[in-house]
């Protein structure tokens, strides 16, 4: 692989600010600021910021400056559908062409959460934990396509919501909810598509209902 260019490594830095919260939602920036950060001209982070409007993530203004997008209901919703929609694709068509190995997949990401839930008294105090587990069960389930597009559109979309620092739904009075749910979700992996689907849209409304 060649030398990063001035462009992707200004992307690189501003969504990472973004993402891990240093560049808060909603707060305002310029290429001016950024440029004295990164000690960059503003011709590559003014490229960095054109992609990252269009994925979402920040709008540009002319003579006002960067906005850092918020993320509104209707946003969240939408990406959290999409998600969705992927995860539901993935399912079935692993059912129909890898069923044996979506059943041992089920079968071992529900030991794997099983042993969370027991090592956190099944109150899911450790929410990191369960983030992580989340995302990475999904992750490998749309992985199972082979489609490298899929796989970005989950990076991209999971990146956008902010997945690593939204855990409400870990918290009171929804934690236990939610623990149903997941274990649900991934047992019905092995039950067929009718039980996966309706395991499925149950964990999605309360990602929506939960989400900040």
């Amino acid at each position: 692989m060649g030398k990063p260019t001035l462009r992707q490594l200004a992307y690189d830095n501003i969504h990472s600010w973004i993402v891990n919260g240093e560049l808060p939602r909603g707060s305002v920036t310029s290429e001016i600021e950024l440029g004295k950060r990164l000690d960059m001209s503003r011709t590559p982070i003014r490229a960095a910021l054109q992609q990252l409007e269009l994925e979402g993530y920040v709008r540009i203004a002319s003579k006002h400056g960067i906005l850092i997008l918020d993320s509104s209901s209707e946003r969240v919703g939408d990406l959290l559908e999409m998600i969705a929609s992927m995860i539901l694709f993935a399912g079935i068509l692993s059912w129909h062409t890898r069923q044996e190995e979506l059943i041992l997949f089920s079968r071992s990401q529900s030991e794997r959460l099983a042993v969370l839930l027991r090592e956190n008294d099944g109150d899911a105090r450790n929410r990191q934990a369960f983030i992580d587990f989340e995302y990475g069960l999904l992750r490998d389930l749309i992985a199972m396509c082979h489609n490298k597009e899929m796989d970005k559109s989950y990076q991209t979309a999971s990146s956008r919501l902010l997945w690593h620092l939204n855990d409400r739904r870990w918290t009171a009075p929804y934690n236990g909810t939610t623990s149903e749910q997941l274990t649900r979700f991934v047992q019905s992996l092995a039950l067929g598509m009718e039980a996966f689907r309706e395991a499925l849209f149950a964990y999605l409304q309360t990602l929506k209902r939960t989400w900040s």
